[in-house]
């Protein structure tokens, strides 16, 4: 008679040919109850020793072919039957780091961040001096967005005493840090860091060009001019300049007062891999300053936002002279404003305009204009007081929102909600106004409620912008205030193109158009005076100055 054990042991041969055929669960479900049953015959003296070796061997024969299968599953991408295989390993791989870092990468994939994190963190408890655990770690936090234990993790990677951090290495903390940055951009130490990591990745691979470009955008985020020119020299000597590349080059230009840099490759932003600028296609030659336009009607056609517009229109008293006609399409909003103007040009909104009808020969993108004006430093302003608004609109509004011989301040603290919110000011920093004797505050800010001005306790503050259907109404009731305090946005391009005395607010490091801001306007338009922060968010520093400003208003 054949003997128990034996019978037993023929079992084996099952949830081995399950596992090869790839039959996972079968074979992991019959592999537990042939153990089981080993187990439950341990006991008997006479089969203790040989079902010990049994088990043992069983085991490792099935952790083996388990992390065969898991692993082809994982390299695969089949997530889901790679983290049966992982799930059922891990009850005897508990401190198998590869196995470990698979297992929570399923985990991740198949979004059971809960089970991810829970097993994080027996990994680090079971690893903790282990550099390439710490790289995983900065990885998978990375990914949860959780930017200090990224950072925490990866600085312990570089501080393993066998560790020699790469080019690689450097640029990803770099990342880290800029991404840390991005999050809390208060804390400029942040960037420099970031900015260190990129130049030592760039000192270790001078030939790679993605470690000197990332220099030169940590370069502007820190207002180090010198070592953005520096590194900007080397991605063009290392060649294969792409759009993207010009167009951030035409930036950087720009805010150095390069006008010739700027206007080489200004051009690119609308053929960017990454955001090109929006803009139709158009029949007819683009015209670029290399033509007279004396018998020809030129199509201005928008680009970007509300405040690019208004201060292009202070480009189209040039224009006139220069061609038979001028044709320029607006945004919906901007276009009752601009329609009735008296330079003769012909005003058209986007969204009643077929392009395919319109008779031109010629077309620029309207922030092309200064380009192909070929304009300097010194005549690139477009001074103020180039938008006008209807006598009776202005009457119209005086009579509605301004009642008061007191002094009028129109405040504009938040731009657009897709916008660059590094330039939005938080309302609490305007609270200074409220401490000003003989003076009404008007908030100019759409889409603010009423109970947003309720920490200013001496005055009220008029929300007036709540009432505006478009810009002309906009700026019918600006006309009638004495001062525009205004952060960064389109309403501070409105206010110095109707001329009034506005004080511009800009963070530590501003947009890359204000070429200028040093002096006493912003360049562009004389009626705007910037005052900058000294730190980034520094909102206290310039308010005072402007409170002190409003004092001496009469």
């Amino acid at each position: 008679m054949i003997d128990n054990f034996l019978l037993l042991k023929l079992n084996r041969s099952i949830w081995i040919s399950l596992l090869d055929q790839e039959k996972i669960i079968e074979g992991i479900n019959y592999f537990e109850t042939y153990m089981n049953n080993l187990a439950s015959i341990q006991t008997d003296k006479n089969y203790a020793k040989p079902v010990s070796e049994e088990m043992g061997a069983c085991e490792a024969l099935f952790i083996m072919k388990m992390l065969e299968i898991a692993d082809k599953f994982f390299e695969k991408k089949d997530y889901s039957n790679a983290l049966i295989c992982y799930t059922a390993l891990f009850k005897y791989c508990q401190e198998d780091v590869e196995l470990l870092k698979n297992y929570i990468e399923c985990l991740n994939q198949l979004k059971l961040y809960d089970l991810a994190t829970e097993l994080i963190k027996h990994l680090e408890q079971t690893v903790p001096e282990d550099e390439d655990v710490y790289k995983f770690l900065a990885d998978f936090y990375d990914k949860k967005n959780d930017c200090q234990k990224t950072i925490f993790f990866m600085e312990k990677y570089f501080n393993a005493p066998d560790c020699v951090p790469s080019a690689q290495d450097y640029n990803l903390l770099g990342c880290y840090y800029n991404k840390l940055y991005s999050q809390k951009m208060t804390d400029i130490s942040l960037a420099k860091k970031s900015m260190d990591c990129f130049v030592k990745a760039s000192e270790l691979e001078p030939n790679t060009k993605l470690y000197a470009k990332n220099v030169t955008i940590l370069a502007v985020r820190i207002n180090d001019s010198e070592t953005g020119k520096k590194y900007w020299n080397r991605v063009f000597e290392l060649g294969k300049i792409n759009n993207d590349d010009k167009y951030d080059y035409a930036a950087f230009c720009l805010r150095r007062s390069d006008f010739d840099g700027w206007k080489k490759y200004f051009g690119s932003r609308f053929q960017k891999e990454t955001n090109p600028t929006a803009f139709p296609k158009l029949s007819k030659q683009e015209w670029k300053g290399d033509k007279s336009l004396y018998n020809s009607t030129i199509l201005v056609y928008f680009e970007q936002g509300f405040g690019d517009t208004f201060l292009m229109w202070g480009y189209m008293s040039r224009l006139v002279k220069m061609a038979k006609h001028v044709i320029f399409v607006v945004q919906d909003a901007i276009y009752p404003l601009l329609k009735d103007n008296d330079l003769g040009v012909e005003v058209l909104s986007k969204s009643s305009t077929d392009l395919s009808k319109l008779k031109y020969d010629c077309w620029i993108p309207s922030m092309s204009i200064p380009v192909a004006l070929n304009l300097e430093k010194d005549n690139i302003s477009v001074g103020e007081g180039f938008i006008k608004v209807k006598e009776e609109e202005i009457q119209k509004a005086k009579e509605k929102y301004f009642n008061t011989d007191k002094l009028k301040v129109g405040i504009s603290f938040k731009g657009s909600p897709i916008g660059n919110h590094f330039r939005d000011i938080p309302i609490d920093e305007f609270l200074m106004l409220d401490k000003l004797d003989n003076i009404e505050i008007y908030s100019l800010t759409k889409d603010i409620p009423d109970d947003a001005f309720e920490c200013f306790k001496n005055h009220k503050v008029h929300n007036i912008a709540k009432d505006f259907k478009n810009f002309e109404e906009t700026a019918a009731a600006m006309m009638n205030l004495d001062v525009v305090v205004t952060a960064d946005n389109c309403l501070l391009n409105l206010a110095g193109a109707l001329g009034l005395k506005t004080f511009g607010l800009f963070n530590w490091q501003y947009e890359f158009r204000w070429y200028n801001l040093a002096g006493k306007d912003s360049g562009w338009l004389t009626s705007v005076k910037p005052f900058i922060c000294p730190k980034i968010s520094d909102w206290a520093t310039p308010m005072s100055k402007i409170v002190n400003e409003i004092k001496t208003i009469k």
